[in-house]
């Protein structure tokens, strides 16, 4: 029996995890454009991203993936809000990073952003999230998750629903949709079934018919066809679960722990910090202090700025926890901002440290992502100590806006690039410079920025053996990993096709043709 329309009307926090949504029913009454719709999108996202991790398809494959999700909370009724541009805007330059860059970890962080990204903004599409905050967004993200799980037979059941409802209407219009898919389904093992006897029936064929599937290379249709049923009932699971809307839309006031309890561990960690700060100031910042024995100045410079980066990070979360968990207290939030402040001063001390480490050792990407993770770090506090004085500031969208736009300021700023550069003008690690993508190659085959190289052609022809047969070490070296980064770029450039066009990789390749 049809329930009433009231039901329709209950609010997010009232509905049970068995009971349906107005967005759930309606979902299920156009099945048809959604599981047409979930169809097109799989194969969409075969064309753009099968073997094709960083293509030219990338960005359009964004720009599909978000106008297939408005088209589908439009057929749902659900309204676009004008603030979801930002987010619309930062996956969109994400994608289009993928398709100008060639740095696998740049590439990774890219895919993590678009998915993170893309999942906030489908829960502010479908919730009302103002009221809500980290823990609250926390929850939301794992819930929907774990609902995904629960939805993945919900094409299955879907289908069934609707013909179900299709037969008690009763209408004088014919729907052709359930025989054409009996008909398929009958086809399928009657096709294969004579196939094999007409193979044994004559030779003509059977050749022809080897011939054609050793072009169509079965195999790899099978993996397509395989991501695209994994695409469609992933996609169409989502969209399921952003319908049953069981998170719910308001954020639970608690009364939190007890504060002393946070005051007092605070407390201590205060201490230790406050004492470690001024020990940085003292031995490092101004560096007049005697140094333990045997430890030069250089020496206790250049260490510790992982262990200071973790602290930093471990602080971060610290901070929030003890703002969400433990009722207000005048105490707490003096102690929690003195815990903030010595922070910033691990913060300064870790970027010092690792920038004389670069200035010894050179640079690597794991090196340049700490210093921008410290920089990224040091305005998230920023944002908590403000939060800490006025609850009212918005330090989830904050801590967004500020990892957003770092990020993609880092993304496209080719990292490769960058230290390739610095490498080649402050002594060179030849090792690791043959490892680089594509980014770097306008620094590394460039003569004009390699002070190793004098031309590709010059560099490609010298031989690392002198007159009398003996190996010249270093110039073996210099030419044997620009070679080997020559030849890496050659093999990378050679193959480069409408789906896999990338814009690094087409620039490095102008360096080896």
């Amino acid at each position: 029996m049809e329930p009433t329309t009231t039901a329709y009307l209950q609010p997010a926090e009232k509905i049970t995890e068995n009971a349906e949504t107005e967005y759930t029913k309606s979902m299920r009454r156009q099945f048809p454009s959604f599981g047409i719709g979930c169809l097109i999108y799989s194969a969409f996202y075969a064309f753009c991203l099968y073997k094709n991790t960083s293509g030219i398809t990338y960005p359009f494959f964004v720009i599909g993936t978000l106008c297939c999700f408005f088209f589908s909370m439009k057929r749902l009724g659900v309204p676009f809000k004008k603030d979801s541009v930002f987010y619309i805007a930062g996956i969109t330059l994400l994608g289009l990073s993928n398709c100008m860059t060639a740095s696998l970890p740049i590439l990774f962080m890219n895919k993590c952003g678009i998915f993170l990204l893309s999942f906030i903004l489908m829960l502010h599409t479908v919730y009302n999230d103002k009221t809500w905050n980290f823990p609250k967004y926390f929850t939301a993200f794992f819930h929907t998750i774990g609902s995904c799980f629960c939805c993945l037979v919900n094409p299955l059941s879907d289908t069934v629903s609707y013909f179900d409802a299709e037969k008690q209407e009763k209408t004088e219009k014919k729907n052709y949709f359930l025989p054409i898919l009996i008909g398929i389904a009958i086809a399928v093992p009657l096709l294969f079934c004579m196939t094999l006897l007409l193979v044994g029936a004559d030779a003509v064929f059977e050749n022809m018919l080897s011939n054609l599937l050793k072009a169509l290379n079965i195999l790899e249709v099978i993996k397509i066809l395989v991501v695209i049923t994994v695409v469609f009932f992933s996609s169409y699971a989502l969209l399921a679960a952003l319908c049953r809307k069981d998170v719910k839309e308001s954020a639970e006031e608690k009364t939190g722990f007890d504060p002393v309890i946070a005051i007092v561990f605070s407390t201590l960690l205060c201490i230790l910090y406050l004492f470690f700060s001024v020990i940085q100031i003292l031995y490092l910042f101004i560096g007049k202090m005697q140094l333990p024995e045997n430890y030069t100045y250089a020496g206790y410079a250049r260490e510790g700025f992982f262990q200071l980066l973790a602290v930093s990070i471990i602080n971060f979360l610290l901070v929030l926890i003890c703002l969400y968990l433990f009722q207000e207290s005048k105490a707490l939030r003096v102690i929690l901002s003195m815990i903030c402040g010595c922070t910033f001063i691990m913060i300064l001390s870790s970027a010092l440290r690792m920038i004389l480490y670069i200035d010894t050792y050179a640079l690597t990407f794991l090196r340049l992502f700490v210093l921008w993770a410290l920089a990224v770090i040091f305005l998230l506090m920023t944002g908590v100590t403000v939060f800490i004085f006025y609850r009212r500031f918005p330090l989830f969208l904050y801590g967004l806006a500020v990892i957003g736009v770092c990020y993609i300021f880092l993304s496209f700023s080719k990292p490769d690039y960058v230290i390739a550069r610095y490498n080649l003008v402050n002594g060179a690690d030849y090792n690791y410079l043959s490892r680089l993508s594509a980014d770097a190659a306008p620094a590394i085959l460039d003569t004009s920025k390699n002070p190793y190289l004098t031309s590709v052609e010059d560099m490609l022809k010298k031989t690392s053996v002198d007159e009398d047969g003996n190996y010249n070490t270093d110039d073996y070296y210099k030419l044997y990993w620009m070679k080997s980064y020559y030849c890496k770029m050659e093999n990378q450039t050679k193959e480069m096709g409408i789906r896999n066009f990338n814009f690094s990789r087409y620039r490095a390749g102008k360096y080896v043709k």
